[in-house]
């Protein structure tokens, strides 16, 4: 008797645990749904990273997945030049900036800020992992109110291919981490953790440290409004 009560003891503080580890906050989308964003804009990215190139690199993988989620994104090559002939060539004055003040000078319905966190490759002598690490938050180019955010730590080590001879592997593992330490490919790494945080896609490559609720599917996908949320008011009283 005393060992069934334990079982079940032990099993209702597993599935406590469970629960309180694996189920999430959903996040409010009401704010969103009401904003209906048609449009983004992705404004230069602060970077925290030690790395000088790491702004410019994540601008060419941000794009893609925004457009394929379903919203019109504004050149950031473009964008970026006219916020610097408006006085904002800076990242930290463009994300000290007002939303609605950048919004106005392209008519974009959303502003995305991003904040690099990581960006670096650290080398262990038989393996180098990449990691790639940000902070997102779009805001209400109208208002200036947050209508989502989210954030996203990637992680990549190359896998070595075993020859079953232990000191050729040692040797090839060896060289393979100063190879990548040397040039660590990011792009592809931030290409996922863009992927993974905006659609939940999962392009195969990387580790992603945290779970993260997507932005909702815009205009012009044809899922459009596919994933919003309502809640039914209650009739019952």
């Amino acid at each position: 008797m005393k060992v069934s009560r334990t079982l079940l003891a032990l099993t209702a503080l597993l599935v406590f645990t469970i629960g309180c580890v694996n189920v999430p906050d959903t996040p409010d989308y009401g704010p969103f749904m009401a904003a209906n964003p048609h449009s983004v804009l992705v404004v230069p990215v602060l970077n925290n990273s030690p790395e000088v190139t790491a702004a410019d690199y994540f601008l060419a993988t941000i794009s893609t997945p925004l457009a394929e989620r379903g919203y019109y994104v504004f050149p950031v090559n473009m964008s970026r030049e006219l916020l610097a002939d408006s006085g904002l060539s800076d990242p930290g004055l463009v994300h000290g900036a007002h939303a609605t003040e950048i919004a106005s000078l392209f008519g974009a319905d959303t502003v995305l800020f991003v904040t690099i966190t990581n960006w670096e490759a650290k080398y262990l002598v038989l393996g180098t992992t990449v990691t790639v690490g940000f902070e997102y938050v779009l805001k209400d180019g109208r208002n200036g109110d947050t209508l989502w955010s989210s954030s996203q730590v990637m992680n990549y080590t190359p896998e070595t291919q075993r020859s079953g001879n232990a000191m050729a592997d040692l040797i090839i593992m060896a060289v393979q981490a100063a190879a990548t330490k040397a040039l660590p490919n990011y792009i592809p790494l931030a290409r996922q953790a863009n992927w993974k945080t905006i659609a939940n896609v999962n392009l195969g490559l990387g580790q992603a440290e945290t779970f993260t609720h997507p932005l909702l599917i815009g205009p012009y996908h044809n899922l459009y409004k596919s994933d919003w949320i309502v809640e039914t008011p209650d009739t019952t009283n």
